[in-house]
């Protein structure tokens, strides 16, 4: 017992190795973006106590405030609290509160992010796609069962038989997809990796794709769409011919092959129909967020400064909608914008305005850091179009992309030479413990 007290106090007295597995955590914090919330936060929770157990905590968080990101993030926490002294519902207010800290994350991982992670953090986030995805065509095929107890231990479950994102909601996996599309693309293009690693990367790039058009998430469908885009305008120039007859092609093939794709695509005709009559029908699905934004706009128009408060957004909405209104069933605006705008007013929506501005004029020197901080940003931008911040991945997909981004590759806050076989080994143990204590503290 003396020998493991022993060890500990070395452990906490070593401030350099608490850094190095800060960041090994950090790693497998990405790993668990699109697989585990519950183990994610229960990681975040070890790499919190190691950062306190470092010490020197005033330091690093001045250092983090002097970026002007980070601020950001900081003053739209900040909005959404103060938003609390005008609400009437706080425990609504605390519950949006709370989806909105994820961004005060980024102090943190800030504060202790090596250069030499970058790669790793990167890398970890893909893997746990290419597992998500891989799941998702088992389940497809027929290999994999659509949920997995084993025992009293559940590891996942799909929505449906048509719905086959075996961890995330379907609107933040087709989100994810169309992230990783991108990242892959860039990688494909830019990097100097052999001829054998591109074509696997290129595979992954087609079944990532084909995989966005097998779930229902409509959003998926549009980042995709958008993001590619917005790669082939400016930054492929040259291949962007090819880059849409790419896109053109998934589209073609997704409407024709996925009976998803194609209930949705009616369903979204028939929706925008039904709203555009002389008597537009607010009960469809589409016609459920045009409705959103209408009774939002009554509810808003007279405090337009400081919006309705935190936690009132949804009953003032409510309020000026009829009972019979199939939106009243909805738990939120399915526009992150448009429910800041309705909470916090034009106050509210300009800091959160500000981070997108904040981040796009950073000066970023390394041209692929900056390739994914944009992408990053314009992913989440057009996912929170149809959805919010509420189930905890949008924002700390964006905090750690960020935090690897807002670095230069040289920066070094782990002194001691870092040896790639044995941080994996680390953060492979580290995912085994984790995986198993979450497991056991769910099912007692």
């Amino acid at each position: 017992m003396d020998q493991i007290v022993s060890r500990a106090k070395k452990f906490i007295a070593d401030k350099d190795t608490l850094t190095l597995w800060m960041n090994n955590l950090l790693v497998l914090y990405a790993f668990l973006l699109p697989i585990s919330q519950s183990i994610k936060a229960k990681v975040f929770i070890a790499i919190f106590i190691l950062f306190i157990l470092r010490g020197d905590i005033k330091k690093y968080i001045k250092e983090a405030l002097s970026n002007k990101v980070i601020v950001a993030f900081v003053y739209f926490f900040l909005i959404y609290l103060f938003g609390l002294f005008w609400s009437e519902n706080i425990k609504e207010g605390l519950i949006w509160i709370k989806s909105i800290k994820y961004g005060l994350y980024l102090i943190v991982f800030y504060a202790f992010i090596d250069g030499r992670y970058i790669k790793k953090v990167l890398t970890a986030f893909i893997m746990g796609m290419l597992l998500s995805e891989l799941i998702s065509y088992g389940m497809i095929l027929g290999i994999l069962p659509w949920k997995l107890d084993i025992g009293r231990f559940h590891f996942y479950a799909a929505p449906s038989s048509i719905d086959p994102s075996p961890f995330l909601n379907h609107i933040h996996y087709g989100v994810a997809l169309s992230f990783v599309v991108i990242l892959l693309a860039q990688q494909i293009y830019l990097s100097k990796k052999s001829i054998f690693i591109k074509i696997l990367m290129s595979i992954f790039v087609f079944t990532a794709s084909a995989n966005i058009f097998v779930t229902g998430g409509r959003t998926g469908y549009v980042t995709f769409v958008l993001l590619l885009s917005t790669l082939a305008i400016f930054y492929l120039r040259k291949w962007a011919i090819v880059a849409f007859l790419f896109i053109g092609l998934v589209l073609g093939t997704a409407y024709n092959q996925s009976p998803v794709v194609k209930l949705k695509v009616e369903q979204t005709l028939t929706s925008v129909e039904k709203l555009l009559n002389n008597k537009p029908n607010f009960n469809t699905s589409i016609g459920i967020r045009a409705g959103m934004y209408y009774y939002g706009w009554q509810a808003v128009k007279n405090d337009l400064i400081l919006g309705v408060g935190t936690g009132d957004s949804m009953s003032e909405i409510y309020k000026q909608s009829p009972k019979n209104w199939a939106g009243r069933a909805q738990p939120h605006e399915h526009n992150q914008f448009f429910s800041t705008f309705v909470k916090l007013g034009f106050v509210g929506l300009l800091l959160f305005l500000n981070i997108f501005y904040q981040i796009f004029k950073y000066k970023q020197e390394d041209k692929e850091l900056r390739f994914i901080m944009i992408f990053v940003t314009l992913t989440v931008a057009f996912g929170i179009l149809t959805t919010q911040f509420n189930m905890r991945f949008f924002m700390p997909l964006w905090v750690v992309m960020l935090t690897i981004t807002l670095i230069s590759k040289e920066r070094r806050t782990i002194v001691q030479t870092i040896d790639d076989k044995k941080v994996w080994i680390q953060i492979a143990i580290a995912c085994f413990l984790f995986g198993i204590y979450n497991l056991y503290s769910k099912s007692s």
